[in-house]
């Protein structure tokens, strides 16, 4: 039978007078059922929104310390906090149930501003391949995710508009585009507001399973109705053609209020992977782009489509009225199928799509929380690229991966203008695989669409936005042949989703033939690739090859 017990949250500076034991204005005391977390009594009464990873304690978010009658630590928090804070009583909400009168504190980070790349490169224009794209070739290059840094939207216009939308799984963005020039009238962006039912997809599948669907559903929905409403002081709804939403499968199944189940659990399959068409806020049509497979969603086939990379559809005329691609690149002849083109699009997982434009083969490798900032630290997984490469170089990490002496234990300490955090083996560990998965992935799409030449390496999103390419050659997460060809090319899954809608609205593409070029491309599965394990446990080192 369980125990109703008494918790005191104290606030701010007051951690010192309670361990004083003396008097604390600034607290809040509540009931809480010993059988039961903690997290479950914070969030009914409001103190925390809840974690990113589902309870499972991998995000860190519901941190608490308690400053009395600290419970002793779960297996799970043992493994996930240092020994060092678990002695000074810090544990996880999602995990601990305390079972005597306490007194805690809530140790939830302050989020960092997140800057979202809401353009694609202008890819007519000269590129410099072998680091990131110049100037000039940006048309506009972040989109902050606060109201007062928004684009000014100016005065009312009469001509048709599209609503692009990148969906993605930790942020939203939306665009305001006029269909004849391009021109980006007005962005709205926000944190994807499902991250309160857990920060990655597998976390939301199972949130959705538990009776959290339709939640999960409404609150994107409503986000897609305040960004609209924003659009509509711009321009008259009647003026908005359409919204064209691109994400991954997963988030895509969950706008829908699809049943996800089947996504979590071998062998995978979708409910719905087609062109599909709803009603969107103020009866605006909303288009949700096609996707290839489960782990391969309509952000990578938009952003295929924006740079030209399907057969058939997202192409455009040069000045020699001949179909060309969208790349501008000397190295990528047009109409060559000698030259293969890859787009790689870096996050929580790794997308990658190749094409000789004959055959398409995709990919997808899960790459964790490595190319988002290391394990639990809050630095971009680019700064921890390009921090690994220079602790190499330094001699203070060797090629297997370990920190050498005196860091070895404790780790060490970075300093970067985004604050500090400290290195351990573990961040070290978990960049390894993600990248080594990676890189086998590529080596398996390159190798089973023949082995052609490289023509334009495409690194998309924020990723590939911010990625020292230099230090990524020299960590062995692109191999070097296609040094000289890589192009960051910024966010291609909204430049697709406004290029398929603009295009469906004046019926330059057909619905029908967007859905059977992108289910004519082959998916593997590198999991069934017999050469995978090879490949990744030769690309661990941390080596140029």
């Amino acid at each position: 039978m369980s125990e109703k017990i008494k918790i005191t949250i104290v606030m701010d500076d007051e951690k010192q007078n309670m361990e004083k034991k003396g008097t604390c204005d600034n607290s809040v005391t509540m009931t809480h059922d010993s059988s039961m977390t903690l997290m479950s009594t914070l969030v009914k009464n409001g103190m925390l929104e809840g974690s990113f990873c589902g309870g499972r304690g991998d995000c860190g978010r519901c941190m608490v310390q308690f400053l009395q009658a600290a419970p002793l630590p779960t297996p799970l928090e043992r493994s996930r906090l240092e020994a060092q804070e678990l002695r000074q009583g810090f544990r996880l909400a999602c995990l601990t149930k305390p079972k005597s009168d306490c007194v805690i504190k809530i140790m939830v980070p302050k989020e960092n501003k997140i800057s979202i790349v809401t353009e694609m490169m202008d890819l007519s224009e000269e590129v410099d391949c072998d680091s990131q794209q110049k100037e000039s070739s940006v048309k506009s290059k972040l989109g902050v995710m606060e109201s007062d840094n928004l684009v000014d939207a100016g005065s009312t216009v009469r001509d048709g508009h599209v609503i692009a939308v990148d969906l993605g799984t930790t942020t939203i963005a939306m665009q305001l585009r006029n269909m004849d020039t391009g021109e980006t009238r007005d962005t709205y962006c926000e944190m994807n507001p499902q991250r309160t039912y857990g920060s990655d997809v597998l976390s939301r599948i199972q949130a959705s399973c538990e009776g959290y669907r339709e939640a999960l559903k409404l609150c994107v929905w409503e986000m897609l109705e305040r960004g609209t409403r924003k659009f509509a002081k711009t321009v008259e709804p009647a003026n908005i053609k359409c919204i064209c939403v691109a994400g991954n499968t997963t988030m895509e199944h969950l706008l829908m209020g699809y049943d996800v189940s089947s996504l979590g659990r071998s062998p995978f399959m979708p409910v719905e992977i087609g062109l599909q068409v709803a009603e969107g806020p103020f009866g605006i049509p909303l288009y949700i782009t096609p996707g290839i497979s489960t782990f391969v969603g309509g952000d990578i086939t938009a952003g295929m489509y924006a740079l030209g990379m399907a057969p058939g559809v997202g192409m455009r005329r040069c000045a020699e009225e001949s179909l060309t691609d969208v790349c501008g690149a000397k190295a990528c002849p047009a109409g060559n199928q000698n030259y293969a083109r890859l787009l790689i699009d870096l996050g929580t997982n790794g997308e990658m799509a190749i094409t000789n434009r004959r055959d398409m083969l995709v990919t997808a490798t899960a790459a964790g929380p490595a190319f988002e900032g290391g394990t639990e630290k809050a630095v971009v997984g680019t700064d921890m690229i390009a921090v690994t490469d220079s602790l190499r170089k330094q001699g203070i990490l060797d090629a297997e991966g370990l920190l050498q002496e005196p860091y070895f234990m404790q780790g060490v300490m970075i300093h970067t203008q985004k604050g500090d955090f400290r290195l351990n083996n573990r961040d070290i560990r978990a960049l390894q695989m993600a990248k080594a998965a990676v890189r086998a992935g590529v080596e398996i799409l390159w190798e089973q669409i023949g082995r052609p030449k490289i023509g334009q390496v495409y690194l998309a999103g924020g990723f590939g936005y911010y990625l020292d390419v230099e230090a990524a050659f020299s960590i062995g997460l692109l191999p070097e042949q296609m040094r000289g060809h890589v192009q960051a090319v910024g966010n291609t899954s909204l430049e697709g989703a406004f290029r398929i809608g603009r295009d469906l609205c004046r019926g330059v593409t057909d619905g029908r033939r967007l859905e059977a070029v992108f289910a004519s491309a082959k998916s593997i599965n590198l999991a069934e690739q017999k050469e995978f394990e090879k490949l990744y446990l030769g690309y661990m080192n941390l080596v140029e090859s």
